[in-house]
Order: structure tokens, then sequence, then C-alpha cells
């Protein structure tokens, strides 16, 4: 690596300096990649259960490139047979936190999530629908991870470091890729369950 030639400065401005022109580099150098980890099957008589919800709710979200958010409901309904069918390459999902938590509730660890990618209600509609290949992370606006998908019915699980959830807290993914569907344009995800609080 070619060494700087930095005038001679006092070491604080020197400083500032090695920090101006790193500091962009690093921000531009893409997150880490983590690949999910594929687990059990799908299975409706099973689903529920512990989740980041035992601390507190959250409300999804779908922005769709150029378009206003809107409400998702199916992503978090506990129904094998109901997906959210709109995902293209740079739609987000955002999942806000209450605006107001007790006291106590603040600093919840939230460590990952779990996915039914696709649209599993059959193997007909897994396979016409598109499924979600990579997305980017983002936890207040700044991205943290990069995460790869399988393409397959079983659910799907994420971790990561430790998050300090907060009051009025967001936490977004962007689709950067999808596995093409037979028959329809879109992707789809059946179920989205974010993982923390214990």
């Amino acid at each position: 690596m070619p060494r700087l030639n930095l005038p001679k400065l006092p070491p604080m401005r020197r400083l500032a300096l090695l920090l101006a022109i790193a500091l962009p580099r690093l921000a531009a150098a893409d997150p880490q990649l983590i690949q999910a980890v594929v687990g059990h099957p799908v299975v409706q008589e099973l689903m529920g259960g512990c989740s980041l919800r035992c601390a507190f709710p959250w409300e999804t979200a779908a922005i769709l490139p150029g378009k206003p958010p809107v409400p998702v409901y199916t992503l978090d309904d506990n129904d094998a047979d109901t997906a959210w069918t709109d995902g293209v390459v740079g739609a987000k999902l955002t999942f806000q936190f209450p605006k107001k938590l007790p006291r106590e509730l603040n600093d919840t660890p939230f460590y990952g999530f779990d996915i039914a990618d696709g649209n599993i209600k059959s193997d007909s509609t897994f396979k016409e629908w598109g499924r979600v290949k990579k997305v980017r992370l983002f936890y207040n606006g700044r991205a943290f991870a990069d995460i790869a998908f399988a393409d397959t019915r079983r659910w799907q699980e994420v971790s990561f470091d430790d998050i300090m959830a907060r009051q009025g807290d967001t936490f977004s993914m962007e689709i950067l890729e999808v596995y093409p569907g037979s028959k329809y344009p879109t992707a789809a995800i059946t179920e989205l369950i974010l993982q923390g609080a214990h």
C-alpha cells in the first residue's frame, strides 16, 4: 500500500486529516455478509411461541420504491397460509418499535429473526412466487449486515450481535436480490418473526 505523505501538522490535526480520508472509504464498504441457517419445516400447528414480542409489539410496514409506507399484517400473523407478496428489489420492510416503553423494557436485547421465505402454502405457490435471496439490514437507518437466504420452504434463522432495543427504534431490511418465481414477478415472505427479549 502506498505511503501517504502528509504535511507536517500538529498530531491532532494530522489525526483529523487521516480520519477525513479514511472514514468515507470505511462507510462505503459493504456490511458483513451473514448466511441464514436453514432450520426445521414450517408447521402451522407450531406457529407462534417466544419472540421479541414477549417484551413488546412492533408495527411492520412495506416501502416500495417511489411509494409511501403501507402497513403489513401478514408477516407475523402466525399463519402459514398467508404471505406478503409485494417484494421487489429496492423494497424495504420496516419494523417500528413502540414510541413509549416502560423504563425496564428499554435496552431489551434484539438478536435476530426467523423467516419463512416465499409463499410456502404449497409446493406450487412456493415455485410460482419469487423468494427473497439477499437483504441489507439497518438499525435506526445505519446498515449493519447483509443476509443471504437459501431457496427453501423451511424456517431460516438469522442471528447477529445483541442490539439493545429502545423505545422508538426502527429495524429495517432492504431487498437486494430475489429468486425469480415461475409465474409472478414479485417475491413473497410468509412469516418474519423478530427474536430477542430472552
